[in-house]
């Protein structure tokens, strides 16, 4: 009989889920000893390795891990990863839940998860030390989980370590394995979510059932600022309705703090609480300024700001509408007017919904006064916890935060704002009923209320010489600030997410002027898979192939002669002669290159492409090139790079949200078309040679996001080259729908 019991089976049997813990075999099960905050032994010699940072796709489990147990000492194939809680203590101890942000899990916490791992090690080894009264580390060796005594041949496991070792005093440092001696770090090592993803046994948000659960969705103001000006009764058939406020922490643009923008339909099933919410009569008191809150007013207040915003005073109010100046080196205006060409094109991008394929949901089991359970597919357990904290007035030891695997995250589900609501949904359903309940928003509410990426309009003005050197740069984004909506403070540059990508360029520019203006527009905006990168990467690098096209040169070469950084040249040469640059491209083809920089990770892709049947741009293959130093899984860093290809992919060819009197007009997937399987090109990647040597001062990059920045603007050179069109506004095929060819 097979006692491996499948997801589906396993709910049914049990009619709930426990995520953090080994679920035991009656007799079978080991008892286990917890050695420290993240590493528990069994006696059974089972290892389980309590990860931090949230699984969403991108492998994080298994390259954490993969770290842990290089210096652990033990072959990741043996041991079970489970999801860490969040903890107040900052900074985070390893072992607790950390924030999966910013491609940053495995560049920041790399070398203390070694530490770590050589610490526990060593702990393990004292044991043995200690049981054959043995003081000499040197007679000590330990190989996958086994720590052997040379002289006496004594073979000790970890199971059989871990009790005395858990008493044992916790050395400062200990040695890491050499490099030279590395077993998994920087190899090929299978990850140990993707089988449990296969048979559909992974947990996520959506997953999850507890016993007496019911069910919630949600439904906001179809407008953003709305307020709601009256509780709804209640329908027959369903339990309760429980309108929901914008909590402190969760505010972004119109959505103020206090405002009740959403009501909740609870019943005892999903398409019962579904049904439910869309028959609510609902009447909402909206913002006095929302005729004005749309999508061509937005644009004409950008082009008004690009003439002309105030300059950041120090110590003054800077609201949104302020001029910073990000850099400047020189005079560009008096160089761009004295210069032999001179180049001046303004490029557009819209806000772009984050779209992830599971919507936002989370689920609440509230017993006032005694505990808060929360299981949610979030990015940011920490920020869950103090939220959660200050709506309840619990206590931390009374929170529990239980992090479920996410159906994508893309930052949208480092936002609160969804947890809030459960919560609040919880708290009234858990007082009066006594049951725990699942807050869900359909897709439409997932489009109509994200914290999109900010919307930019970017003029750029260069001037050239008559061999096409550049003698002056003028760059101002104009875009709303994301960092401001949290209620950042900002500094003289501005919102370093707003020119991300846009400054200490390597390029020879001669003298150069980078400036960021705050726009007025109240949409609520959030952190997009390589944020501002992808917008500025976009201008950035469209105006190096049209200063390339001007003066008469190949844009290759173009940007060769004039980088200044040599890692930069060698990615960009890795992409290139990958690409075959030198050769013509097939018979109806052309082919565009572009590079640029993110999470101290360098990025080139050569985009080839061809027209569809029906004109519109048809990508068939891309190149890619990275130098993120040292790599960890260089099969996780490709898939990344693959995904962030067809993400950006599709955010260059028709990502956009329009808003009409404050309410966002695309509201599923039939207005926000997706490439299709057979739409998908072929991609290959590039991994630039590792350094021959770990080096703890030297910055490690990021991966998850560095698929997207240089996508945009390849394609729209390549499209430049074939079509003799050049696009500067994104998408490149406004409105289209899934019905479209």
């Amino acid at each position: 009989m097979n006692s491996a019991l499948q997801r589906r089976e396993f709910l049914a049997v049990t009619g709930g889920l426990t995520l953090g813990f080994c679920l035991p075999r009656g007799a079978e099960a080991a008892i286990s000893t917890a050695v420290n905050t993240w590493l528990t032994v069994g006696s059974d010699d089972g290892i389980t390795l309590a990860i931090g940072a949230s699984e969403m796709g991108q492998g994080s489990f298994s390259g954490l891990g993969q770290v842990l147990c290089e210096d652990l000492m033990v072959n990741p194939a043996r041991v079970k990863f489970v999801p860490a809680l969040p903890s107040l203590a900052s900074p985070a101890p390893v072992g607790v839940a950390i924030n999966t942000v910013g491609s940053s899990v495995t560049r920041n916490n790399f070398w203390r998860l070694r530490d770590a791992g050589a610490i526990a090690r060593e702990m393990l080894v004292s044991s043995a030390m200690a049981e054959v009264a043995d003081s000499a580390r040197a007679n000590f060796s330990v190989s996958d989980g086994v720590v052997t005594h040379t002289p006496s041949g004594r073979r000790f496991s970890y199971g059989q370590l871990a009790a005395r070792a858990a008493t044992m005093p916790v050395p400062a440092s200990a040695p890491l394995v050499p490099d030279s001696q590395l077993r998994y770090i920087g190899k090929p090592v299978p990850r140990s979510d993707i089988p449990a993803k296969v048979d559909g046994s992974t947990i996520y948000g959506l997953d999850v059932r507890l016993p007496g659960m019911v069910y919630a969705v949600i439904r906001h103001c179809p407008s953003l600022g709305g307020i709601l000006a009256a509780t709804p009764s209640k329908p027959s058939g369903v339990l309760a309705v429980v309108p929901t406020k914008v909590a402190a922490g969760t505010a972004r643009g119109l959505e103020a703090v206090g405002n009740v923008n959403a009501v909740a339909a609870v019943a005892g099933t999903t398409w019962d609480a579904w049904q439910a919410a869309k028959r609510l009569s609902l009447k909402w008191a909206l913002p006095a300024n929302a005729a004005a809150l749309n999508t061509a007013q937005f644009m004409t207040d950008a082009q008004a700001l690009m003439a002309s915003a105030p300059a950041y005073v120090a110590g003054g109010a800077n609201p949104p509408g302020t001029a910073y100046t990000v850099e400047r080196q020189g005079t560009p205006e008096a160089a761009i007017s004295g210069a032999d060409r001179q180049l001046d094109a303004t490029y557009s991008l819209p806000y772009v919904a984050h779209a992830c394929m599971e919507v936002l949901n989370c689920t609440v089991d509230f017993q006032a006064g005694v505990k808060c359970e929360v299981w949610a597919p979030t990015q940011s357990a920490k920020s869950a916890l103090t939220l959660v904290m200050a709506l309840t007035g619990m206590t931390a030891a009374q929170v529990t935060i239980h992090v479920t695997a996410l159906g994508g995250g893309l930052g949208r589900k480092a936002e609160m704002d969804f947890i809030s609501q459960a919560v609040q949904v919880g708290m009234a359903i858990g007082t009066t009923f006594g049951k725990p309940v699942k807050l869900m928003w359909p897709r439409e509410e997932d489009f109509t209320h994200d914290q999109y990426r900010p919307m930019a309009l970017v003029r750029v003005r260069a001037g050239l010489n008559k061999t096409g050197q550049v003698l002056g740069w003028a760059y101002r984004n104009v875009s709303p600030s994301i960092l401001g909506q949290r209620g950042s403070t900002l500094p003289a540059t501005g919102d370093s997410q707003g020119y991300e990508g846009a400054n200490a360029l390597p390029y020879d520019f001669g003298s150069r002027l980078t400036e960021w203006v705050s726009h007025t527009a109240p949409i609520p905006v959030g952190f997009w898979r390589s944020v501002g990168a992808s917008i500025n990467t976009f201008a950035v690098e469209s105006m190096v192939d049209e200063m390339a096209q001007a003066a008469g040169l190949d844009p290759y070469q173009y940007r060769r002669a004039r980088l200044t950084n040599p890692r930069w040249t060698a990615v960009l040469d890795a992409a290139a002669q990958a690409a075959g640059w030198g050769s013509a491209a097939p018979s109806g083809r052309a082919r565009g290159i572009a590079i640029g920089t993110a999470f101290n990770s360098i990025v080139a892709q050569v985009v080839e492409v061809t027209k569809s049947s029906t004109g519109a741009p048809k990508v068939t293959r891309v190149w890619l090139a990275i130098d993120c130093g040292w790599v960890v899984n260089p099969n996780s860093v490709e898939a990344q790079l693959m995904g962030g290809v067809i993400h950006g992919l599709n955010a260059a060819l028709y990502g956009r949200q329009t808003f009409s009197n404050g309410a966002a007009q695309n509201k599923n997937f039939n207005t926000n078309r997706m490439l299709r399987l057979n739409e998908a090109p072929q991609v290959s990647v590039t991994l630039m040679p590792q350094p021959t040597t770990l080096d703890r001062s030297a910055a490690m990059g990021g991966v998850g996001e560095l698929g997207v920045p240089t996508l945009a603007p390849a394609l729209a050179n390549a499209w430049a080259r074939l079509t003799g069109t050049r696009v500067r506004s994104l998408p490149f095929v406004p409105g289209a729908t899934m019905g479209d060819g």
